[in-house]
């Protein structure tokens, strides 16, 4: 048993190397003085931590993504979760039509679907002076991330057997509305939370929507991030801080949906809806 189980525990133990040595290459350079031709940086100091988040640029481009982001999990739960509770209660064609929507962003690469968004809005006039607007901005990261919430959400959905939960909603005189809000919800808070987070991350460390629609005049996070590794006057190590950043506001919010869903387990691909076989 133990010969047979050694290669597997090896090969993961490659892939966790792998994995890991990008993460910690990035901290080391975050902290490192000077990292010349050595394995590890000459020197360590938090003075590029320090200097990174008292630069106001740094800030207001991270007050951006975190707005941007956020906004766009606010709008994406708005438009997925009352359209895919119909879907399921009443017509599933509205569930195919959103799966089918979903594969858009990964048919088509990011860049082109940034180009395609800002040459649709400058197609008319009522729409041209959005044409390098942030709103445009908000609404290409809405495309972006629906599928990464219309997943989770599905599958929390189809777990919980929202049929079911509806029925006996419509029973006790309970409106759709009411229904999705105090019955529905509260049961697929775990999905709903894994597509928010999912949502947060994809839309924080997007790029090529805000630099193809605004250029740098809506510059979020990872727009700086670009431009300082651009510039030969830039600050290659405060790159490396907001990614460790990133990486740790990331693993904390995890944490605490983790915590929040109290070991449930999740589907993160779209659920099968076995309710209507009878």
């Amino acid at each position: 048993m133990i010969g047979r189980s050694l290669p597997r525990w090896t090969l993961l133990g490659l892939w966790g190397v792998f994995l890991a040595l990008p993460v910690v290459a990035t901290m080391l350079y975050s902290v490192a003085t000077v990292w010349r031709g050595r394995a590890l940086p000459d020197g360590f100091t938090l003075s590029w931590w320090v200097h990174t988040f008292s630069e106001p640029r740094v800030v207001s481009a991270l007050l951006r993504s975190t707005w941007l982001a956020t906004l766009t999990v606010l709008i994406v739960a708005a438009v997925v979760l009352p359209a895919l509770y119909w879907g399921y209660i009443r017509n599933p064609r509205i569930r195919v039509v959103m799966q089918l929507c979903a594969l858009l962003p990964f048919a088509l690469p990011f860049v082109v679907l940034a180009y395609g968004i800002k040459r649709l809005a400058g197609a008319t006039e009522f729409t041209q002076p959005w044409e390098s607007s942030a709103l445009l901005v908000v609404l290409g990261h809405v495309a972006l991330a629906f599928p990464f919430f219309l997943w989770p959400v599905d599958g929390a959905m189809s777990a919980a057997g929202v049929r079911q939960l509806s029925e006996a909603a419509e029973t006790s005189g309970a409106s759709p509305l009411t229904t999705l809000l105090r019955v529905v919800i509260p049961n697929i808070r775990t999905g709903i939370l894994t597509g928010a987070i999912l949502t947060f991350a994809t839309s924080f460390g997007e790029y090529s929507i805000a630099r193809v629609i605004t250029g740098s005049s809506f510059e979020t996070l990872p727009v700086w991030q670009v431009a300082a590794l651009q510039d030969n006057r830039g600050n290659p190590n405060g790159v490396a801080v907001m990614a460790m950043f990133t990486i740790l506001l990331m693993f904390i919010i995890s944490v605490l949906i983790a915590r929040t869903g109290k070991g449930e387990p999740l589907r993160l691909l779209p659920g099968i809806d076995n309710t209507t076989k009878r």
